[in-house]
């Protein structure tokens, strides 16, 4: 849980302050705050006018009663965070590995964030994916048993639901890795379910509709679409992958191959692109590998140049709405901010890996044939 004094450590650090400056400012001692900061004290109540104003913000967002709006923010400069721990790593196992210890290093500096237990959760999650390779095999206890502990404080503590939910999520995983499948389907329990007809999105465009008018029904509309068509593509990503992992190549090019149908149909309404590019990278990496399992050089490299094609597609449709304040204001903040992130390095840097992967359990023959 958020308390007074990781209030006080965040917003003196986004003022640019020292413990020993914010102190000279207040009339106080620079161990009195480090006690505020660290919770072995409290401020008295007629030190929290000075310290707002100190530090610029209000008695209520020190207490915790008024939330900043900063999430969005904060979880776009983690994902840039992450791309570069990516980029730096020789391996998809010692990117995951790299990530979770600066998630750690962080959670010791500001206990009670939980963007930065969340993320940690679902990077030990995303690790589940790994854990064929001795490296993870070894971190992976350590590590399940933080995420647990971690995904528990944000479970019983955090007031965002859509963290929550993305906890429960990754939990599931994280538990079906060690096959406790008794707890994975307790996380998996307190999942919504598109089986329902009361689903909040299925009532929320007529209720928009109702209150405010056709425009914003549209916008609440698209906004569903979005969702779903994330939620499909991930499940149809899973499968594929949980398929090759078992050798089942010809039913991982089947699913593979009817996930990209799908996405490229979703793709015609344009707004749904952002919802749809990592899938259909990782899509086509599946079936690529599926290829190769069933020695069909020909049909790989023909895969290949379609998943090129196809993010030369997106970088050419993200440069058309960089271009225009009009496209821009049909997405997100962290849409747009994905979308800078885009270029043609970045694309270079997706690409390379796959075949570092493709050369891993393939060998130099497979990433040649690639390659050239």
């Amino acid at each position: 849980m958020v308390t007074l004094g990781d209030n006080i450590r965040k917003a003196r650090k986004k003022m640019g302050l020292t413990q020993e400056e914010l102190a000279s400012v207040i009339g106080v001692t620079s161990q009195a705050v480090s006690r505020w900061e660290s919770g072995a004290g409290m401020p008295d109540i007629s030190m929290l006018i000075p310290l707002a104003k100190a530090l610029q913000t209000s008695i209520d967002k020190l207490l915790g009663y008024e939330q900043e709006n900063t999430n969005e923010a904060a979880y776009i400069e983690l994902k840039k965070t992450f791309e570069k721990i990516e980029k730096e790593s020789s391996s998809p196992v010692e990117a995951a590995l790299n990530m979770l210890c600066m998630l750690e290093r962080e959670i010791e500096i500001t206990p009670g964030d939980f963007i930065y237990l969340a993320a940690y959760v679902e990077k030990a999650a995303a690790l589940t994916r790994l854990l064929y390779e001795n490296d993870a095999q070894e971190a992976w206890p350590e590590i399940k048993k933080k995420a647990v502990r971690y995904g528990t404080q944000v479970i019983r503590f955090c007031n965002d639901p859509e963290w929550i939910e993305r906890t429960h999520y990754a939990l599931a995983f994280v538990y079906m890795a060690d096959k406790d499948f008794v707890s994975s389907k307790e996380h998996v329990m307190c999942l919504p379910s598109v089986d329902s007809n009361r689903l909040r999105e299925s009532v929320m465009a007529q209720l928009t509709f109702a209150e405010s008018g056709i425009d914003d029904m549209n916008k609440i509309a698209l906004f569903n679409l979005q969702k779903f068509a994330r939620a499909i593509n991930k499940e149809i990503l899973y499968s594929a992958e949980t398929l090759i992992w078992n050798r089942r190549a010809d039913e991982t090019t089947d699913i593979g191959l009817w996930g990209i149908e799908l996405i490229e149909l979703f793709e015609k309404k344009k707004e749904l692109i952002p919802y749809c590019r990592g899938f259909y990278r990782d899509i086509y990496k599946t079936i690529i590998v599926a290829d190769l399992q069933k020695k069909d050089n020909e049909a790989a490299r023909a895969h290949w140049t379609e998943l090129k094609a196809g993010m030369q597609k997106h970088y050419d449709y993200y440069q058309t709405v960089l271009a225009s304040d009009e496209e821009q204001a049909k997405f997100t903040a962290r849409q747009i901010e994905r979308m800078r992130t885009y270029t043609k390095d970045y694309i270079e840097d997706k690409q390379e890996a796959i075949l570092q992967i493709i050369k891993q359990f393939f060998g130099n023959e497979a990433y040649s044939l690639l390659a050239d």
